[in-house]
């Protein structure tokens, strides 16, 4: 399935730790989503800006080049895996469309009512491909509108709108109007993860590193620890275990000055898809069985590091000299951190 990917720092900042280094890094995951590369981002004079191709991020030297250079505030990186729709600039996401950027991952059912809906909105001349996820675009485009340009109140009226009245497996979207960013998963169906990194405030001068104990990885950024910052993505991009996965039908609202609220405004779907009442390509394109092995790898990993973190802050201190090394911290990792969600057999 697709993949998304948002950040959204205090100050500008470099993304290639999480778009090319971190062990399980938006380069990585390209093998498996080989459709599309987009990066939508807000430049230094707070203009929103993309720049896409249908190719795979790992087979395009720019996208590296571009991803060590590019600094920002707020950005949005998405890689697509087609779920049947030509693979064409205009299918790519992210979608730029009256100064708004979004991008999506799932796959929803695009009716004449939702067109009508659209075209009632005066957004229809927004859609230049044919994805589902463009049409999903330019509803919450002209919603956003609508609400005299409150992108937290056009979204949510987009989205309650889809869950009453369109067929959906998944609409997780991220949608962003200059520094102010809207992260939702709906319904449970695939995963969206979030990690809040706080300013480390004695730590201004050293690099922020990463590591991954299970792929003996290591990846460092010369931005400095002291900047403030937040990610959402389709799955963690590291196993630090405080990534922390997203409820169904949660909306996370990350505001231009940094905070983060999260709500939970949508109610059940009216007409909700399984994938068995998907077409064969766009079932085959949110059921990737090596992605998915590779997705029940991660979980069992994150959970095996936070149960291992809860039982370091838990030892007394009289205890801390018991060795560690004897213990086996993958056994029951999957009630530690239990399956909620069925993308797992997708």
């Amino acid at each position: 399935m697709c993949r998304l990917f948002a950040l959204h720092s205090d100050r500008p900042v470099t993304a290639d730790l999480w778009l090319l280094d971190a062990p399980y890094s938006l380069l990585n995951q390209s093998r498996f989503n080989a459709d599309g590369t987009g990066l939508g981002w807000i430049d230094e004079e707070g203009r929103p800006r993309i720049r896409k191709r249908p190719v795979a991020a790992y087979e395009s030297e720019a996208f590296t080049d571009f991803a060590t250079t590019l600094r920002t505030r707020a950005m949005i990186a998405h890689l697509r895996l087609s779920s049947g729709t030509g693979h064409c600039e205009e299918n790519t996401h992210p979608f730029l469309q009256d100064g708004i950027i979004s991008a999506h991952n799932g796959v929803l059912e695009v009716t004449d009512e939702m067109r009508q809906r659209v075209a009632e909105l005066d957004a229809a001349q927004h859609v230049q491909g044919s994805t589902d996820s463009e049409w999903m675009a330019a509803l919450i485009t002209g919603e956003v509108a609508a609400h005299g340009g409150d992108l937290r109140d056009g979204v949510t009226a987009a989205l309650r709108w889809i869950t009453a009245h369109v067929p959906v497996y998944s609409v997780n979207v991220l949608v962003m109007k200059g520094e102010e960013l809207i992260a939702v998963r709906l319904p449970a169906t695939n995963e969206l993860w979030i990690l809040e990194r706080p300013a480390a405030v004695d730590a201004q001068d050293r690099v922020l590193e990463q590591s991954s104990d299970s792929l003996a990885l290591r990846a460092r950024s010369e931005d400095p620890r002291g900047a403030r910052s937040v990610v959402v993505a389709s799955e963690p991009l590291d196993d630090d275990p405080a990534w922390r996965l997203l409820d169904s039908g949660e909306l996370v609202h990350l505001t231009p000055g940094g905070q983060v609220r999260s709500e939970r405004p949508f109610g059940p779907l009216a007409h909700a898809l399984s994938i068995e009442d998907l077409g064969l390509s766009a079932a085959a394109s949110q059921a990737h069985a090596a992605q998915a092995r590779a997705h029940a790898d991660r979980r069992r990993n994150l959970a095996a590091g936070a149960s291992l973190q809860t039982a370091l802050e838990t030892t007394p201190e009289s205890a801390t000299s018991t060795p560690l090394a004897g213990t086996d911290i993958t056994a029951g990792a999957e009630s530690a951190r239990p399956d909620e969600s069925a993308e797992n057999a997708a």
